[in-house]
């Protein structure tokens, strides 16, 4: 794949550089005299006739790479067709309009059914030119059809090879530079889906201990009862909380199918898993994921089953069902709505322990993951222009055949039906190795590519100079180089184009060894076309690849992108409302034990339960809005309230203040440890120091809580979200057991001098 570096791009430029450079240099060979035949131009006019092809030629590119603006295309397509058909007042006759590259500027300038129209009225204006003036498509006895019928199947068949190439190199180009662009719409998209869930299941418990606590503030005596309702509300919300973070971990349905395999496996289940589809959106992966973690869970949490079998078909479709074992109540709360919300039906109890889901929601065929329209039609586009090249060659080969322009013998109608015979299949087999498949290679490729090889040289061997074989070798040469490997293909295809060439040399009559000077000018000539078909065939072929590898690589970077912003989401619900919603409850059972004996305490409590609820709010908005910053002082600050409420010792120590880009970080590695204190331990004092270091400043916080929490435990969510913080602050986090004490150590960031911190120690005791 190609999701950044130049590789796309060289790959965007060099065809279209190499087309217009052969077509060009295949152009000025009209000029030159060569092989005996003499071109009627003097030197003045070689020079100004193929200074004019290489202005043409320039246009051409420019027009390719700088995506004009319509004003601009207007004024250099009158430039080309100026270029193109002006030089008829200074030669006459004798100009022979390269129309090719009208047509393609016409099919690059316009859009829909009016380019195709203009360029065949392009098409029609240059035939008519050229039979009134150019002799060479007439004869004594009028207009010779064939020459005609040579004259527009070549004027449409390189027009549209350039219009090809330089069409699919500005899709390439474009996929490029926009390979990112998707990200962030989705990842508002996933923020808005995640918001919505975080609104149902927390907002409205916050709004009701918002609500319960401003009723309560004007009571003379709040009851037990009163507090309790708060406490419990703030309880059930951070189990949503939990529930939420959990939910949106850095998890898919790959990852999570992974490990259901490991934890089933090592509980002695016998698991059988279907193949795990990929590409799914985003909200369907996580959804799917999710439920099969609990369903898993709730298997594991009774006595483990004998069997499990996780049924996926490709799609978003899965069927989890265990046999024995006594698994617990499964519970759906948050993921049945969210399933709900997908359009996708849930249900449970079709056996113990099992669940069934469906979201109407195909993998490749979603919003997220369809390729876009152009992407999808460019295999096509360029196969149906391979298709014209293949008409072309069969046009000049039987042009060829009725000596169309008297310099040739001509052959009879049986030699004739024998080379078609032998090219119409050549040219099949042609199509079928392009042909756009899923695979990039088509079945027995080898042997039908060794096939189109030999076909090649049995009708060059029978057409003789009838059969334009350096062309067609070019077109096979074009499919060596896409289907076989480096460096065989390169040499496969030299020795196609370039043994073809001196072969029809040789027909022609050609002594390759009389005349060396002769005979390169020969090769020259037979090459070109040669040249410009194998270039073209592989172009066509890889172009409309690579835009697919393209749009997968930046669906791979909007999927990544929505997976980092779901676990910022998780990190940020657990750290930051975790540590509010503990509060609160504290708060509240607080509230609940002074009930009775100390009303103006109560209130205060409840009070302060609801200003913290309030804050929780504004956090849950936070989180899914853009990320925002936090300060280390108010966290320093709200630690000390909080702390004290649960009847901690606090002690503070400021030396040093982290500098604004490291704030945020070390502000949510101090929530994260007070709530850790509060949550997992029974801590009766906690230190909290700031000291600098070089080039940093080092966050403490100390407890005498260890005999729950201990240094030897294995890591929950909450460090490894801190891990993962100062890590990215350009930090590091570490935790260890000193004597009786938990220590953890935060080292983030640049200093700066604690000038509003003020360095205090302050101990308070409740």
């Amino acid at each position: 794949m190609y999701p950044a570096g130049d590789k796309p791009i060289r790959l965007a430029t060099i065809p279209v550089v190499l087309c217009v450079a052969i077509y060009c240099a295949y152009r000025i060979e009209h000029f030159m005299s060569w092989g005996g035949f003499e071109s009627g131009f003097d030197a003045a006019e070689r020079l100004l006739g193929s200074a004019v092809i290489v202005a043409l030629g320039a246009v051409q590119i420019a027009f390719a790479f700088r995506r004009p603006s319509r004003s601009h295309a207007l004024l250099l397509l009158a430039v080309q067709v100026l270029l193109a058909y002006g030089p008829y007042l200074v030669f006459g006759g004798r100009w022979n309009p390269p129309a090719a590259l009208v047509v393609a500027t016409v099919l690059l300038t316009f859009t829909g059914w009016l380019s195709w129209a203009l360029a065949a009225l392009a098409v029609s204006g240059d035939l008519a030119v050229r039979i009134a003036i150019d002799p060479g498509l007439t004869d004594a006895d009028g207009v010779v059809p064939a020459r005609v019928a040579y004259a527009v199947i070549v004027a449409i068949a390189n027009g549209l090879l350039l219009f090809g190439i330089s069409r699919l190199s500005e899709l390439v180009r474009d996929l490029h530079a926009a390979r990112a662009a998707s990200a962030p719409l989705e990842v508002a998209r996933e923020r808005l889906r995640i918001a919505r869930r975080l609104q149902d299941e927390v907002g409205a418990r916050l709004a009701s201990v918002i609500a319960t606590s401003r009723r309560l503030d004007g009571e003379a005596s709040p009851t037990r009862e009163d507090a309790g309702a708060v406490a419990a509300e703030a309880r059930q919300a951070l189990a949503q909380v939990r529930t939420v973070a959990d939910d949106y971990r850095d998890r898919s349905l790959a990852g999570e199918v992974a490990a259901a395999r490991t934890v089933l496996a090592a509980a002695g289940v016998d698991v059988t898993v279907g193949s795990v589809p990929d590409r799914l959106p985003a909200p369907v992966d996580a959804a799917l994921g999710a439920i099969l973690r609990r369903a898993v869970v709730n298997a594991l949490a009774g006595t483990p089953p004998r069997t499990c079998r996780i049924e996926l078909d490709g799609s978003a479709s899965m069927r989890v069902s265990f046999t024995g074992g006594t698994p617990g109540t499964l519970a759906t709360d948050g993921i049945a709505e969210e399933v709900e919300r997908l359009g996708g039906r849930l249900r449970v109890g079709l056996d113990p322990g099992g669940v069934d889901v469906r979201i109407p929601t195909q993998p490749h065929r979603s919003r997220g993951t369809r390729s876009p329209r152009p992407v999808a039609a460019a295999p096509w586009l360029a196969w149906g222009i391979m298709a014209v090249l293949e008409v072309d060659l069969l046009v000049t080969t039987i042009a060829r055949a009725h000596d169309a322009w008297g310099l040739l013998e001509p052959i009879s109608t049986s030699r004739l039906a024998c080379i078609v015979a032998l090219i119409v299949p050549l040219s099949l087999l042609q199509l079928h190795h392009v042909r756009p498949r899923s695979s990039s290679a088509p079945p027995a490729w080898r042997w039908t590519l060794t096939l189109q090889i030999v076909l090649l040289g049995a009708a060059t061997a029978i057409g003789g100079t009838t059969v334009p074989s350096p062309q067609y070798a070019g077109a096979v040469a074009g499919v060596v180089l896409f289907h076989v490997s480096r460096p065989w293909s390169w040499a496969a295809a030299g020795t196609l184009v370039v043994g073809s060439a001196l072969f029809q040399l040789h027909q022609y009559g050609v002594d390759l060894l009389a005349n060396p000077p002769q005979v390169a000018l020969w090769t020259y000539y037979t090459v070109l076309w040669g040249l410009l078909a194998m270039v073209a065939v592989a172009a066509l072929c890889r172009l409309p690849l690579a835009a697919e590898q393209l749009v997968a690589a930046r669906q791979e970077l909007t999927r990544l992108a929505v997976l980092r912003e779901r676990l910022r989401i998780a990190r940020d619900t657990h750290d930051l409302l975790g540590f509010q919603l503990s509060a609160i409850a504290l708060k509240a059972e607080l509230a609940g034990r002074l009930a009775g004996t100390d009303p103006s305490a109560v209130r205060m409590q409840l009070a302060e339960a609801g200003e913290v609820a309030e804050e929780a709010l504004h956090s849950l908005r936070s989180i899914t809005a853009e990320p925002a910053g936090l300060s280390f002082a108010e966290e320093v600050a709200s630690a000390r309230s909080t702390l004290s409420a649960a009847g901690v010792t606090v002690a503070v120590e400021l030396h040093a203040a982290p500098a604004p880009s490291a704030e945020s970080p070390l502000a949510v590695v101090l929530r994260e440890a007070v709530t850790n204190v509060l949550r997992h331990s029974r801590a009766t004092t906690c230190e909290i120091e700031t000291r600098p270091i070089p080039g940093g400043v080092r966050l403490t916080v100390t407890n005498d809580g260890v005999s729950s929490v201990t240094a030897d435990a294995a890591p929950g969510n909450g460090l490894a979200n801190l891990r993962a913080r100062t890590r990215e602050a350009g930090g590091r986090l570490t935790v260890h057991r000193q004597d009786d004490r938990f220590v953890l150590v935060a080292e983030v960031g640049t200093v700066q001098p604690a000038a509003d911190l003020s360095t205090s120690t302050v101990p308070v005791t409740v």
